[in-house]
């Protein structure tokens, strides 16, 4: 809803050719832009409309479950890890901003201090050059960071004759073939590798790739980052059902009985398979629901409009840390050009797309000094100011961070809750306390964000007990390395079906 009509027409301001010397009249003040961001960004906040939020998405949630080849997307994984399994594995963890290559060692319940430990990793940014690659060229720059790895260790150095085992994380969509393969989807946040080996075999690519670069290796289990997590968490917590991804890009994993899938979901499975699987973990791809369904801003329009992929991942467009500084960002142009924000000069800084990290907006939502003097010299520095913001203007950004950071809180608590309320519809849990393993810089390090997202998941569980008591509660608990940590556990739980 837009409590201010008059300004509607500023959502078509360019956000890439900002007009510095354009002087307008009848242009509102910070105070007054300020006031219309807040309105915007948090007008959809309130149990009510969050509970009804909820209830689409559950509608939506079912129907993909039944029929749909983008999302809701079942793993081959059809059984919890015991926490005995054992061994030392070599795993990749493929993210949306870096690479992690690691040897981790599974310890068992015997062991009587840290049952899953990390002997060695490397970790390499993929910076938007990387993410340019095409084709096969990205999975060649991943067998050379692996051939790096392995360089140094005799024991594990992927030369022998009998192929290495890898356990693979992977953050975007895949389409399982195997416990080992699956087809390769689009994959948003700016990668183009996908465009030339869409429908291609992801473990085939890597494990050619690797060839070129002389190393023996085999992908023995392939799973999504989410249920990375889910499995990592449920190593050493089995009541473990549901996981959270929230840093560059957003998703969940939670592990359903199969009997909720519709048929065309259970391709690619022999007999033995669906003889053994009661209950399966499955890939949700969270970040592409909602859309209809979350109220946007005209910054949000703006943003999509000129996305590579508009309408892909609607959730993630609003939540994740790829995106709030762009939505920031936006908002920026707006009060330069409209109400005088930095006296009305755009920093050069600011003129590419995504080019305000939303590492900025916790900077200065986390800034407790007077007046917000420290983040005011922060930005200054990073938006290469003549001086630093005044007290107004930091005002003015604290409160649009603010704003940005508590919708997206609110945004997927409402995903999260949906998610949840399926679970418990379908009779997967009856548990009146649910823990979900969470994972990512935006859930782990944003000021508050954890905080706020339960709370307002406790909100619409009380709102939805109609005024009784509620008897639930959802705990968002941190699952540290977990996609590396989960991908070793696939691979082992594989290992011990066999």
């Amino acid at each position: 809803m837009l409590l201010y009509p008059s300004l509607v027409q500023k959502a078509s301001i360019s956000p890439h050719t900002p007009r510095h010397d354009v002087l307008r009249s009848n242009q509102p003040s910070l105070d007054n832009l300020g006031q219309e961001v807040v309105e915007l960004f948090t007008a959809p906040i309130t149990p009510w409309r969050m509970s009804r939020m909820s209830g689409k998405l559950q509608r939506r949630y079912l129907e993909k479950l039944h029929c749909s080849t983008e999302c809701m997307l079942p793993s081959f994984n059809h059984t919890l890890p015991t926490g005995q399994e054992a061994g030392t594995y070599l795993v990749l963890d493929v993210g949306g901003s870096t690479l992690r290559i690691a040897l981790v060692e599974l310890c068992g319940k015997s062991y009587k201090t840290k049952r899953l430990r990390i002997i060695q990793m490397t970790v390499s940014p993929i910076d938007d050059v990387v993410r340019r690659l095409p084709g096969a060229s990205f999975f060649d720059w991943i067998a050379e960071k692996i051939a790096d790895m392995l360089a140094g260790r005799s024991e594990h150095n992927g030369h022998d004759v009998e192929p290495l085992p890898v356990g693979l994380s992977w953050s975007f969509p895949v389409e399982p073939t195997s416990p080992s393969g699956g087809n390769i989807q689009g994959m948003g946040k700016g990668f183009c590798c996908a465009q030339a080996t869409l429908g291609h075999d992801l473990g085939g690519l890597i494990t050619a790739a690797c060839r070129s670069q002389g190393l023996n290796i085999r992908i023995d289990a392939l799973v999504n980052d989410s249920c990375a997590t889910l499995l990592s968490r449920a190593y050493v917590e089995p009541s473990t059902t549901m996981s959270l991804i929230l840093g560059t890009g957003t998703n969940m994993a939670v592990h359903l009985p199969v009997s909720c899938l519709g048929a065309s979901k259970l391709q690619h499975r022999d007999s033995t398979w669906l003889s053994q699987a009661e209950r399966v973990t499955i890939n949700t791809e969270i970040s592409m629901f909602g859309k209809d369904i979350l109220p946007k801003t005209r910054w949000d329009d703006l943003l999509n409009r000129s996305h590579d992929l508009p309408d892909f991942q609607p959730l993630e467009y609003l939540t994740t840390g790829r995106y709030l500084g762009e939505i920031l960002r936006l908002v920026i142009i707006e009060a330069v050009e409209t109400a005088g924000l930095f006296k009305g000069r755009f920093p050069s800084s600011l003129m590419g797309k995504y080019s305000l990290d939303t590492a900025v907006l916790a900077v200065v939502e986390g800034d407790s000094s007077r007046d917000l003097k420290k983040s005011s010299a922060y930005l200054q520095g990073i938006l290469c100011l003549d001086s630093p913001p005044t007290a107004t203007e930091m005002t003015f950004l604290r409160v649009a961070a603010q704003s940005i950071s508590k919708r997206a809180a609110a945004y997927i608590a409402v995903a999260i809750h949906a998610l949840w309320a399926v679970e418990r519809k379908v009779g997967a849990t009856g548990s009146s306390k649910t823990t979900i393993a969470c994972n990512g810089t935006v859930i782990e390090k944003y000021p508050g964000f954890r905080s706020r997202c339960e709370s307002y998941i406790s909100d619409i569980i009380k709102y939805d007990a109609e005024g009784g008591q509620a008897d639930s509660e959802v705990y968002l608990e941190m699952a540290d390395d977990a996609a590396i940590l989960g991908a070793a556990v696939a691979v082992a739980i594989g290992e011990s079906r066999r």
